[in-house]
Protein backbone atom coordinates (compact mmCIF):
# COMPACT_ATOMS: atom_id res chain seq x y z
CA UNK A 1 0.00 0.00 0.00
CA UNK A 2 2.99 2.24 0.81
CA UNK A 3 4.00 1.62 -2.85
CA UNK A 4 1.23 2.75 -4.12
CA UNK A 5 1.43 6.56 -2.09
CA UNK A 6 5.19 6.90 -3.43
CA UNK A 7 3.53 6.12 -7.33
CA UNK A 8 0.99 8.80 -6.52
CA UNK A 9 3.59 11.09 -5.22
CA UNK A 10 6.54 10.46 -7.59
CA UNK A 11 3.43 11.24 -10.35
CA UNK A 12 2.31 14.26 -8.80
CA UNK A 13 5.91 15.22 -9.09
CA UNK A 14 6.38 14.10 -12.75
CA UNK A 15 3.43 16.67 -12.92
CA UNK A 16 4.97 19.25 -11.37
CA UNK A 17 8.19 18.95 -13.19
CA UNK A 18 5.87 18.61 -16.66
CA UNK A 19 4.07 22.21 -15.91
CA UNK A 20 7.60 24.09 -15.13
CA UNK A 21 9.12 22.98 -18.41
CA UNK A 22 6.10 23.60 -19.78
CA UNK A 23 7.04 27.39 -18.19
CA UNK A 24 10.29 27.36 -19.46
CA UNK A 25 8.71 26.64 -23.18
CA UNK A 26 6.04 29.62 -22.74
CA UNK A 27 8.68 31.81 -21.33
CA UNK A 28 11.16 30.39 -24.60
CA UNK A 29 8.27 31.44 -27.15
CA UNK A 30 7.96 34.96 -25.65
CA UNK A 31 11.79 35.60 -25.69
CA UNK A 32 11.68 34.03 -29.04
CA UNK A 33 8.83 36.77 -30.74
CA UNK A 34 11.03 39.17 -29.14
CA UNK A 35 13.45 38.41 -31.15
CA UNK A 36 11.71 38.04 -34.18
CA UNK A 37 10.19 41.66 -33.72
CA UNK A 38 13.44 42.88 -33.51
CA UNK A 39 14.54 40.63 -36.58
CA UNK A 40 11.57 42.13 -38.38
CA UNK A 41 12.61 46.12 -37.67
CA UNK A 42 16.10 45.24 -38.83
CA UNK A 43 14.50 43.58 -41.89
CA UNK A 44 12.49 47.01 -43.11
CA UNK A 45 15.50 49.19 -41.69
CA UNK A 46 18.05 47.06 -44.18
CA UNK A 47 15.31 47.37 -46.76
CA UNK A 48 15.49 50.84 -46.43
CA UNK A 49 19.07 51.12 -46.25
CA UNK A 50 19.34 49.01 -49.42
CA UNK A 51 16.99 51.41 -51.68
CA UNK A 52 18.97 54.35 -50.08
CA UNK A 53 22.18 52.86 -50.89
CA UNK A 54 20.63 52.22 -54.58
CA UNK A 55 19.77 55.88 -54.87
CA UNK A 56 23.29 57.07 -54.07
CA UNK A 57 25.25 55.19 -55.85
CA UNK A 58 23.25 55.84 -59.29
CA UNK A 59 23.96 59.68 -58.22
CA UNK A 60 27.65 59.03 -58.45
CA UNK A 61 29.23 60.11 -61.74
CA UNK A 62 31.25 57.76 -63.77
CA UNK A 63 34.87 56.94 -62.88
CA UNK A 64 36.88 56.97 -66.31
CA UNK A 65 40.17 57.58 -66.69
CA UNK A 66 40.35 58.89 -70.13
CA UNK A 67 42.62 60.94 -71.65
CA UNK A 68 43.71 62.24 -67.95
CA UNK A 69 45.40 59.47 -67.17
CA UNK A 70 47.76 60.01 -70.23
CA UNK A 71 48.59 63.27 -69.53
CA UNK A 72 51.40 64.33 -67.02
CA UNK A 73 49.56 66.00 -64.28
CA UNK A 74 48.82 63.84 -61.63
CA UNK A 75 44.83 64.01 -60.43
CA UNK A 76 46.37 64.56 -56.96
CA UNK A 77 47.92 67.98 -57.70
CA UNK A 78 44.33 69.85 -58.68
CA UNK A 79 41.91 71.25 -56.99
CA UNK A 80 39.66 69.22 -57.98
CA UNK A 81 41.10 66.24 -55.87
CA UNK A 82 42.33 68.59 -53.16
CA UNK A 83 38.71 69.70 -52.42
CA UNK A 84 37.19 66.98 -53.13
CA UNK A 85 35.69 66.03 -49.88
CA UNK A 86 33.71 69.41 -49.60
CA UNK A 87 31.96 68.94 -52.88
CA UNK A 88 28.83 66.99 -53.63
CA UNK A 89 30.93 63.89 -54.40
CA UNK A 90 32.57 63.77 -52.00
CA UNK A 91 29.63 63.62 -49.60
CA UNK A 92 28.13 60.90 -51.65
CA UNK A 93 31.09 58.60 -51.91
CA UNK A 94 31.06 59.00 -47.96
CA UNK A 95 27.67 58.31 -47.43
CA UNK A 96 28.25 55.59 -49.68
CA UNK A 97 30.84 53.99 -47.49
CA UNK A 98 28.30 54.16 -44.09
CA UNK A 99 25.65 52.97 -45.98
CA UNK A 100 27.33 49.97 -47.27
CA UNK A 101 28.95 49.57 -43.43
CA UNK A 102 25.33 49.89 -41.83
CA UNK A 103 23.98 47.40 -44.22
CA UNK A 104 26.87 44.65 -43.58
CA UNK A 105 26.57 45.37 -39.78
CA UNK A 106 22.40 45.09 -39.81
CA UNK A 107 22.71 41.84 -42.01
CA UNK A 108 25.43 40.41 -40.09
CA UNK A 109 23.08 41.26 -36.44
CA UNK A 110 20.12 40.05 -38.44
CA UNK A 111 21.64 36.91 -38.79
CA UNK A 112 22.87 36.18 -35.13
CA UNK A 113 19.31 36.60 -33.98
CA UNK A 114 17.66 34.68 -36.46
Amino acid sequence: MEDAGNIVVDAGDAAVNAAEGAGEAAAAVVTNTGASTAVMILAVVLMIIGVVLCIIILLQSKRSAGLGAVSAVSSADTYWSRNKGNSMEGALERYTKIGGALFMIIAFVINLLS
